[in-house]
């Protein structure tokens, strides 16, 4: 069973409020993801969140194609994708990711995917890589603008992700209706 840091019950109904901005999540495959099952996962976090009301839009970050070397604003997270460090006691052994929030604020920019435990699990439950990398990466923004210690009853901000839930599609992924909001506000505010 992994652990995530997720809480309310899930609904199938997308959020009819637009959003006051465009949330970019930029992404930086630092564990050479392959660009085909990258694109599963961006399609998949993608479709998560902006079945929230979210207007998302992600920007892939490399040395060649676009540094992504100007500071980040307001409206911009960062999510990077790497193996999970061998030697961290402070690690959850099952973590598929990690958010780095300000405590004052309960809110962050940073969140990290760590693609060779997504892999594992998705392998050992047959379920598609990129779209479980996706799942993941929804969560982790979910965190940022939800906070660190928000986790849902259900859906994708559940805290526990036992194997035999990683294959199950439709409510087990999304949002609910009251965390759409809550992050809609969030991100308005900022």
């Amino acid at each position: 069973m992994a652990t995530l840091a997720l809480v309310t019950m899930t609904t199938g109904v997308r959020v009819a409020t637009e959003s006051p901005a465009t949330l970019t999540v930029r992404l930086y495959n630092t564990s050479g993801i392959p660009a085909d099952e990258l694109d599963t996962a961006r399609g998949a976090a993608d479709a998560i969140l902006r079945d929230t009301g979210l207007d998302i839009r992600f920007r892939e970050c490399a040395r060649t194609t676009d540094p992504c070397a100007e500071t980040l604003n307001r409206f911009e997270v960062v999510v990077r994708i790497i193996d999970a460090p061998q030697f961290n006691a402070t690690l959850h052994p099952e973590a598929y990711g990690v958010t780095y929030i300000v405590k004052e604020t309960n809110r962050g920019w940073l969140a990290t995917v760590f693609s060779d435990r997504i892999d594992a699990a998705a392998a050992r439950v047959g379920v598609d890589a990129g779209t479980l990398l996706g799942r993941v990466m929804a969560h982790e923004v979910g965190h940022l603008l939800l906070g660190i210690d928000y986790h849902g009853e259900a859906g994708v901000m559940r805290a526990e992700w036992p194997d035999e839930r990683l294959n199950r599609d439709g409510d087990e992924w999304r949002f609910s209706m009251l965390e759409a909001e809550r992050m809609q506000r969030v991100l308005s505010a900022l």
